[in-house]
């Protein structure tokens, strides 16, 4: 990178991070560890002469590590310049050279190459980039996403009317691209979305979208992911949604509260993975899209929200339960007659009767109560950043561009907060009420046991 770098060691979900600071000098890059609090440097170093262009981050310690590293409390990461060379910094550190040993085995890096339309993973040793896989794509690549807000915990299941379990993927390395194909007679275009697993570079998913092009936008969380685009064939813009689920069969409670016998440990390796079951739905969106972004709480309890910027100068937000792929199709004319098979979900996904989910509806409509920045335009709008705050239903995004914009995103209201119209007097009375029966009734018994024994 060209300009100033920052990032947050080892990442912001953790409770002690620093601020990662790369700014470019004359002689070459100069490396801050700063204390975000107070702005105190840490330590300063420049970049070995033969380090390029950055090209990726590596942090070292746990996402979220609790205790300071060593060496004076800075957070060692690995640097990997656009020349695949890969550092070790902060440079001479005993410590950090015995992590990046211990961790050679779980350090992957992957690149999506815009010039050679492919998209290759690797792995990271000390000495550089050994490639693991290459997939050529042979068509341009529009746009790329990885999973957002990995760091923080996440839901694994989802839990249906009837009380059965639906299994989510989720694959911290997921890697969602999106590539554009012309050709033909009309020389109309389309898109390719590729779903990926970054370490093995297997694709777990490939859908095609006729008519679609140009300006591409993805995001991706937990296990979904998510395409704006345009398509100039219907003179409109489009919202598909792609949502991923384990092959996982409900065993019931008891299989989860007692592990099924299983064996305690949790990890797994990306080669072992099953292949997902992907859920697609397609929706007619009313404006374009500059920027999108996701909601983020501490727990990930809420439900996800997305947040658009529009090209109408407005930050949007539309709830998942609406971006669902699983919305029953309500067959109409030619579908009711012939049964409605191409659009029936599996049993094993099809919303029960006690839960509420909306019917599919191929409008995605933009509603005014909906829109976070109501009256005020926010022009030009480059990207967004969302982060937790200290309730778990309220989540802080940031918009920044030609406008910048802060607000607070609640997407299933204030559940946990108490409203400003609350009781209180009726709240103190009832508890003074109880703690005065309470002693009055202790008095009483007290009395009582006290004759019982004299008799």
């Amino acid at each position: 990178d060209c300009g100033p770098t920052m990032r947050l060691l080892p990442s912001s979900s953790a409770p002690i991070s620093e601020l990662l600071l790369m700014v470019p000098a004359a002689g070459g890059h100069q490396v801050f560890w700063i204390e975000p609090l107070t702005g105190k440097i840490h330590r300063q170093e420049a970049l070995p002469a033969t380090a390029s262009r950055l090209a990726s981050l590596l942090p070292l310690m746990p996402r979220r590590h609790a205790e300071p590293p060593a060496d004076g409390g800075v957070q060692p990461f690995l640097l990997i310049d656009d020349k695949r060379q890969v550092y070790t910094l902060p440079s001479g550190s005993e410590s950090a050279q015995k992590l990046v040993k211990d961790s050679e085995d779980r350090l992957f890096h992957y690149e999506v190459d815009d010039a050679s339309q492919s998209v290759q993973g690797f792995s990271v040793k000390k000495n550089g980039l050994t490639r693991l896989w290459n997939i050529e794509l042979g068509e341009p690549v529009v746009a790329s996403a990885a999973p957002e807000h990995r760091e923080y915990p996440h839901v694994p299941v989802y839990i249906k009317g009837d009380s059965t379990i639906l299994y989510k993927y989720i694959n911290t390395n997921l890697l969602a691209v999106a590539t554009e194909e012309s050709g033909g007679a009309s020389n109309a275009t389309s898109l390719n979305l590729y779903i990926l697993d970054s370490v093995t570079g297997h694709v777990l998913h490939q859908s095609h979208v006729p008519g679609g092009a140009k300006p591409v936008h993805l995001v991706s969380c937990d296990n979904f992911v998510v395409m704006h685009y345009q398509n100039p064939k219907r003179t409109r813009f489009e919202i598909t949604v792609v949502e991923l689920f384990q092959a996982k069969a409900d065993d019931g409670p008891w299989d989860i509260i007692f592990g099924g016998g299983q064996s305690k440990n949790q990890t797994k390796s990306a080669h072992h993975l099953e292949s997902p079951i992907p859920l697609q739905q397609t929706y007619i969106f009313p404006a374009g899209v500059t920027a999108m972004a996701t909601t983020a709480t501490l727990k990930g309890i809420t439900p996800r929200s997305i947040i658009m910027a529009l090209t109408t100068e407005h930050i949007f937000r539309v709830g998942k339960e609406m971006l669902n792929p699983r919305r029953p199709y309500i067959a109409t004319g030619a579908d009711a007659a012939l049964g409605g098979k191409d659009n029936k979900l599996p049993a094993q996904f099809a919303p029960t009767k006690e839960e509420f989910v909306p019917p599919y509806a191929p409008m995605l409509p933009v509603k005014a109560i909906d829109t976070l920045t109501h009256t005020h335009s926010v022009g030009q709008v480059r990207g967004m950043i969302s982060s937790p705050s200290g309730l778990e239903s309220t989540s802080l995004v940031f918009c920044y561009g030609l406008d910048l914009f802060f607000t607070p995103v609640q997407s299933a209201k204030a559940y946990d907060v108490l409203s400003p119209g609350f009781n209180y007097l009726v709240l103190y009375l009832s508890v003074g009420i109880v703690v005065v029966l309470w002693a009055v009734t202790s008095y009483f018994a007290s009395r009582k046991a006290l004759q019982e024994r004299w008799k």
